[in-house]
């Protein structure tokens, strides 16, 4: 289970907000489903994501991280609502 951090970001000691390469990341078909259903909806819980993907909530929770990280989601507001970016749909176009 993914906790938040005591300043309510939900980031590691070693995870920032900067985004890195997007094409660096290896996508899998988790991400695919994630991000497809992310561009079709909008933006999202993280376990409503996972039962509409059909994936395990911890294993979603990993995937968003690493791609937040690259920059193919971002959290919208203060909550824990994700929505696809830019690189992200870029990245399922390709």
């Amino acid at each position: 289970m993914h906790m938040p951090t005591s300043d309510g970001s939900g980031l590691g000691p070693n995870e920032s907000d900067e985004p890195s390469d997007p094409s660096a990341v290896g996508l899998d078909r988790c991400d695919e489903r994630a991000l497809s259903y992310l561009d079709d909806v909008g933006a999202q819980y993280p376990a409503l994501i996972a039962a509409n993907c059909g994936l395990y909530d911890e294993l979603l929770e990993r995937r968003l991280v690493t791609m937040r990280e690259a920059g193919l989601v971002e959290r919208v507001g203060d909550e824990r609502v994700f929505r696809i970016t830019c690189a992200g749909r870029d990245t399922l176009d390709r």
